[in-house]
């Protein structure tokens, strides 16, 4: 039962104070003891991870069963000394959502309500506030009374009113509110330093609702602000103070939280979280036994619980449904950079989007690592999608008809199905779709010719090509759809002007519909990168391959026999040499052909790392390789700006009257050689690595900064918009 309801479900449970023993005064509230059970209980029936990396994993569709998070708010000393020695015993980690005004000497005001009534003499007079009956001390259940009857009646007072009663509450009872015990900046820094999560819980814990506007985004931001600067590290995530949608905070509160820079939030409504949950609403609940099977109840009574969501999606601006095979989590190509950083730009530019991709069983290969740049604005709709050759086939054999247009053709009506979906629920402006692989054009046609939406279709390089594909009858498919892409499309987009210029000639009607918008790179993630070798000694030289290496393709082997040839010469000390090709999936090949020229001892192959890792390599290597083979001639790999914006030179094996040789010519410090000519390799690499030694080799690297920013994403996103805005604006005069 619970491996059913909790497929693709994710379960947040949500604790406060736990004190090692109940207070008097607050009778209901669980201990140490009882959360301990409750953990126990919990882990019986749930992997429990950490709540960023639970809810990319929502996101990219991945989440294993029975998933669940831990996560506590407000901020109190005991957590040290009680829950961390519980949580760190059994191995399991949380997120800490703490007001972060009790670092200034401004403690919760239900804390201020405790402290206050507990140290009232029981001869203190009855307490007269407007609003409530009179409140006696007098007793420990007309104390307990007391702070129940206050905590309901001041939580949601306007900010101000709430101080003047808090004030009253004081000069009645005689109490200091500096006697308040609140967890320390060193409390904090030490859970931080554990690896625990911190996230914002406001300055003060008011109810926003009942704060002004200005009020509100300052408890807001502040408390990110606040947290960063004590903890000196990101916080991304939000609990909104008392928490239930509608009632503590509006849709003008989720807006806030946006626009303070957190990605996600989370509330005290009670049910799980699926992949269609806003990011700014994750539910929550408590477990509160007494025993275990009492609580499998509750979870699964949770499990089944409706949430109560505040409407986010925009109805301002425009939007587009982006198909896209290439996205997260799916990894190992730069096919999902481009659509990613489109979908980023766009968002910031005013145009929402809708992303239709795979499920992510059908990736080869799966990195979370990027899921966390996805806007959580953005619609992610993922269609069931099988690969023929690893899921369809027999004995390493598959029907042909599986592999029209390519091996992923079943993604088709599964996708043209969900997008129309998406289409009556979101009613975008246009729809996009990205090449690789043909599957997804063929989905953009069906679903512009079934919606009526104007299409851009995004070649990023050419389908056919000399020597590609090689079967005849799928060579026949593809020429037969990009026929047809050309003709129902209302725009095409390539990656070069050879690409482009290809297609004009080969389909002059239609050359009016040819675009350029290059490849590019992230500016966010150079700004958040500080260079790294990843291992290699300063002494020692790296030379660094990022990416992909197609053997016949991108053969490094001529480059090898260079670098031999240098070695014997003894112009290169193999000992202080590393020549590393980072995720170059060829990985067998690459040490193949090393092993050829007796380069063992220094090449490497490394496997993936993290984007924003592999950006501080780049940034940290002496040299950075990339191959271009000549069947490549009307591509340039994305790969060279990020190198350009790197700051580092830039060694070029490739075919000298390509568009990526031509491409590289408009800037400083590359160092060009003919994939074809060992001995051109060994000349250049000469040249290379003197000037690596040279003064001025500084400068012309920061000219090249200056002059790859016109191909960032951002500025490409710019030009993608323009195109469009254009379309739609066409076709709103063409309906007119």
């Amino acid at each position: 039962m619970f491996e059913v309801l909790s497929r693709g479900k994710l379960t947040t449970l949500l604790f406060h104070k736990v004190p090692q023993v109940r207070h008097p005064l607050m009778p209901a509230e669980p201990a140490l003891a009882d959360f301990s059970a409750i953990l126990d209980a919990t882990l019986r029936r749930f992997r429990v991870l950490p709540l960023e990396d639970a809810i990319n994993a929502l996101r990219a569709g991945n989440l294993p069963i029975n998933s669940a998070c831990i996560t506590f708010d407000d901020g109190y000393p005991e957590w040290r000394t009680g829950v961390l020695p519980v949580l760190e015993s059994r191995g399991v980690h949380a997120t800490f959502f703490i007001t972060a005004g009790q670092f200034t000497g401004l403690p919760m005001w239900n804390e201020h309500i405790l402290h206050a009534v507990n140290i009232a003499p029981p001869e203190t007079p009855p307490l007269r506030l407007p609003g409530l009956p009179a409140l006696s001390f007098a007793t420990q259940q007309d104390r307990q009374t007391g702070v129940a009857l206050l905590d309901e009646h001041l939580k949601y007072q306007a900010p101000a009113v709430q101080a003047q009663l808090l004030d009253l509450l004081d000069q009645h009872t005689g109490f200091d509110r500096k006697q308040i015990p609140t967890m320390s900046v060193e409390d904090l820094r030490y859970l931080h330093a554990k690896g625990f999560g911190i996230g914002g819980h406001s300055v003060t814990h008011p109810i926003l609702s009942r704060c002004t506007p200005q009020q509100a985004f300052e408890e807001i931001a502040g408390a990110r602000e606040q947290l960063e600067s004590l903890i000196r590290g990101k916080v991304t995530s939000f609990a909104y103070p008392n928490g239930t949608p509608g009632k503590d905070f509006g849709r003008e509160h989720i807006e806030m939280v946006h626009r303070a820079g957190y990605r996600y939030a989370v509330t005290t409504h009670r049910g799980v979280a699926s992949a269609n949950t806003p990011l700014m609403q994750i539910p929550r609940f408590t477990p509160w036994g007494p025993s275990a099977r009492r609580m499998d109840l509750q979870f699964l009574r949770n499990m089944l619980q409706r949430n109560t969501l505040i409407p986010e999606d925009a109805t301002n601006g425009r939007r587009a449904l982006m198909v896209a095979f290439h996205f997260p989590p799916q990894s190992g190509s730069s096919g999902i950079l481009r659509t990613l950083n489109f979908v980023k730009n766009l968002s910031a530019a005013g145009w929402n989007s809708s992303v239709l991709t795979a499920t992510p069983g059908v990736f080869e290969e799966q990195s979370n690592d990027l899921v966390a740049s996805i806007p959580s604005t953005t619609h992610v709709v993922r269609a069931t999608a099988l690969d023929a050759a690893r899921h369809l086939s027999i004995g390493g054999k598959y029907p042909r008809v599986f592999a029209l247009p390519d091996r992923w053709s079943s993604w088709w009506l599964p996708a043209v199905w969900a997008g129309m979906r998406e289409i009556r629920h979101t009613r975008p402006d246009l729809i996009w779709s990205t090449y690789p692989f043909a599957t997804a054009h063929m989905i953009g046609g069906a679903l512009c010719r079934l919606s009526g939406l104007p299409w851009v279709a995004d070649f990023r390089d050419p389908m056919i090509r000399q020597g590609h594909p090689t079967d005849p009858l799928q060579l026949r498919v593809w020429h037969w759809l990009e026929a047809q892409i050309l003709q129902h499309a209302a725009a095409c987009v390539f990656t070069t002007p050879h690409a482009a210029q290809t297609y004009r000639q080969r389909y002059p009607a239609h050359a009016g519909k040819c675009h350029v918008i290059e490849n590019g790179f992230d500016e966010a993630a150079f700004e958040q990168a500080a260079p790294s070798r990843e291992g290699v000694a300063p002494e020692r030289l790296l030379l660094l391959h990022s990416g992909l290496i197609y053997p016949e393709e991108r053969d490094p082997s001529t480059f090898f026999a260079a670098v031999r040839a240098l070695i014997d010469t003894g112009e290169l000390d193999p000992a202080r040499l590393c020549i590393r090709f980072r995720a170059p999936r060829h990985d067998a090949e690459v040490l193949a052909y090393a092993a050829s020229y007796g380069l063992q001892a220094c090449v490497e192959v490394a496997p993936p790392i993290p984007y924003q890792n592999a950006i501080a390599e780049m940034m940290g290597a002496d040299l950075l390789l990339v191959f271009q083979g000549s069947i490549f001639n009307t591509q340039i790999p994305a790969k060279i700006y990020e190198y350009l914006r790197a700051q580092r030179p830039v060694f070029a094996v490739l075919d000298p009257v390509g568009g990526t040789a031509a491409q590289l010519r408009r800037f400083e410090a590359v160092f060009f050689a003919d994939i074809a000519s060992t001995d051109a390799i060994r000349s250049a690499l000469q040249h290379a690595l003197a000037a690596l030694q040279s003064d001025d080799l500084p400068a012309a690297l920061q000219r090249n900064r200056d002059q790859v920013m016109v191909y960032s994403r951002k500025a490409q996103t710019v030009r993608l918009q323009q195109l469009f805005d254009e379309l739609v604006n066409a076709r709103k005069e063409l309906v007119a």
